[in-house]
């Protein structure tokens, strides 16, 4: 909710009471009773704590939780934005892999050479200490290395067990690429012996929850649409692996959004930033131009889909929250008016009766937050 929404329902709220209770005592006085009984009485049930409780509590709960659930900063109209946004677009590279690699597929030249290729390519790869590396280290222990010795941008040799190896660019140890070359992932080449054995392909580890959390996106309202500036081939895989049908590769993500945000405005953004935070954007004011406005932004301390899910989850129950709240603290405000305005409820029951009004206001605006965890599952309205 926006800060001048927050404050002008209050204000709103209080000059409905001032003028409940202005015109309660004047009719009184006019009647020739001089009990200023029922003013009072109006007065008490017309003070704005319930809007206030409306329209502040909301914004505080969702600021509290969502600083367990990676959510740095809620622009001043995120909240009352991202419930209207039907599409999201996002870097699953930056989202949906878990920053490291995996081996995808092994090639030995001789398929009796497979177990040697991996124990010697896992064995020397402990020593190197890159992406690469550390996802062929995986495929074997370590084993007596000797004479390591790395080769910048071109791979690491050194001895296992005494037999010469080396592992790295095929180019590098004059193999070229074979007439069907793996186009996904990195290719290395395995050499022990001064013989090759064979080849090792590493891409991207795509995150196990990915395709459950793509879905409870959608269960949210939004449809995810996979975009990159990387290679098809790679992007394709990542969006088999994640159950994602929408992907767009060589594409520039924020581009994208603005397009499509011209065609059915506005269009969210998951943008990773340089210290490895991330801002959830709304590309698309309400004109159907292709604006950003950062207090519709949502500031997260990673862009990984669980995040991005976290705070669209939370941003969409803290209007739902809010709305429920308003329309509470409204109807208890103006229903006991007239009834008070008779002089049928006394300050005292007035007081009691307010009391009770804004603990039921309260328990509304917290109530999509009870019980809310730190894996919160998102609900559809009905």
């Amino acid at each position: 909710m926006s800060a001048r929404r927050a404050v002008v329902l209050p204000l709103t709220a209080l000059g409905v009471g001032l003028a409940a209770t202005g015109a309660t005592w004047l009719a009184w006085r006019i009647s020739g009773q001089a009990d200023a009984g029922a003013a009072l009485a109006v007065l008490v049930l017309a003070t704005p704590v319930g809007m206030v409780l409306a329209t502040g509590l909301p914004s505080w709960l969702t600021r509290r939780v969502g600083r367990g659930l990676g959510v740095r900063r809620i622009g001043s109209r995120a909240v009352g934005r991202w419930h209207q946004v039907p599409t999201m677009v996002l870097d699953p590279f930056r989202s949906l892999t878990t920053g490291q690699l995996v081996v995808t597929e092994v090639r030995a030249v001789d398929a009796d050479h497979e177990r040697n290729l991996r124990w010697f390519a896992g064995a020397l790869a402990h020593s190197y200490d890159d992406p690469v590396g550390r996802a062929v280290a995986k495929l074997a222990g370590r084993g007596r290395l000797t004479n390591v010795a790395q080769e910048p941008g071109l791979g690491i040799r050194g001895s296992v067990d005494r037999h010469p190896v080396r592992v790295g660019q095929p180019q590098w140890l004059g193999l070229g690429v074979d007439a069907a070359p793996v186009r996904v992932g990195t290719t290395v080449a395995v050499e022990v012996d001064q013989r090759p054995l064979g080849q090792i392909t590493v891409a991207d580890e795509v995150r196990p929850d990915a395709a459950r959390q793509l879905d409870r996106l959608r269960r949210a309202g939004l449809t995810p649409v996979l975009a990159s500036a990387r290679p098809a081939d790679d992007l394709e895989r990542l969006a088999r692996l994640s159950a994602s049908p929408a992907w767009h590769a060589e594409t520039d993500p924020l581009q994208l959004a603005r397009e499509l945000s011209v065609e059915g405005c506005p269009v969210g953004l998951v943008q990773s930033e340089a210290d490895g935070t991330a801002t959830l954007l709304v590309v698309g004011s309400p004109d159907c131009t292709p604006a950003v406005d950062s207090e519709d932004s949502l500031e997260l301390s990673a862009p990984t889909i669980d995040t991005v899910v976290h705070a669209v989850v939370l941003a969409s129950r803290s209007y739902r929250a809010e709305r429920r709240a308003v329309r509470l603290a409204w109807l208890l405000l103006v229903l006991p008016l007239p009834f008070a305005a008779l002089g049928l409820v006394p300050p005292v029951a007035a007081l009691v009766l307010a009391a009770c009004t804004w603990i039921a206001v309260a328990l509304a605006a917290s109530r999509e937050f009870l019980g809310i965890r730190m894996t919160v599952e998102p609900d559809v309205e009905e």
